[in-house]
């Protein structure tokens, strides 16, 4: 089947440059493979595409049935997902960027941040590391979202077999002083803006990024409550 028309090269000149342009421009330049570059520029096409009517094709099953409708041959949309898809899935996260952008109204901080690098390798460097990061969170989101289904972990006692603790009020292999610096640290939790998930025990900076995995809060809780009691 033909390929459907879209818009080309020249029809685009007019039209500012993107980072969508950019990282394409920066993929070709280092492929030298004919069917590599045919794939490449199909993808291409196709995102712009999707973004020239407003589309709401996300996923990568979505955006290679476009891929398909155009009539492009490729990339198929396991291509994408594999080890050696790693262009195609940028190119994506450029096409999606875009789309929050309009969303949103106005370019995004991170735009903004590579918009005004004027070496166009170190721009779609930093466009990568963003990309990668817009990446990780939402694993992380997914993650913490997956933590909020499970039940509370219990606690159980640190204290030694009698159950008291040893004398000084200190528990068995901790001293006063650790106990009072875990404390410390736990009053001063806000101050470095952390909290405590209340259900995981994770200890979360700034509300998303987890520094501390969970059962970190119970194992707070096991020296500083215990030891009082």
């Amino acid at each position: 089947m033909a390929g459907r028309k879209v818009k080309t090269s020249t029809e685009l000149a007019t039209r500012k440059r993107d980072s969508l342009d950019e990282l394409y421009d920066e993929f070709v330049s280092r492929t030298d493979n004919p069917r590599r570059l045919n794939s490449l520029r199909n993808l291409y096409d196709t995102l712009r595409h999707l973004l020239s009517i407003g589309s709401n094709a996300t996923s990568v099953a979505a955006i290679a049935r476009s891929i398909e409708t155009l009539g492009f041959n490729a990339p198929k949309a396991q291509s994408i997902r594999n080890v050696e898809g790693k262009d195609f899935r940028d190119l994506i996260n450029a096409y999606l960027a875009l789309i929050d952008d309009k969303r949103s109204g106005g370019p995004s901080d991170d735009e903004k941040l590579v918009g005004g690098i004027v070496d166009l390798q170190i721009a779609a460097q930093v466009r990568w590391i963003l990309n990668e990061n817009r990446s990780l969170k939402r694993r992380l989101d997914l993650l913490h979202a997956a933590f909020q289904t499970l039940e509370p972990v219990k606690l159980l006692s640190a204290s030694p077999p009698s159950g008291k603790p040893e004398s000084g009020g200190e528990l068995a292999g901790f001293t006063k002083i650790e106990i009072e610096a875990v404390r410390e640290f736990q009053a001063n939790i806000s101050d470095i803006h952390c909290v405590i998930d209340k259900k995981s025990g994770a200890l979360l900076y700034k509300g998303n990024l987890e520094v501390a995995p969970p059962g970190f809060g119970q194992a707070l809780a096991k020296l500083t409550e215990e030891s009082t009691s």
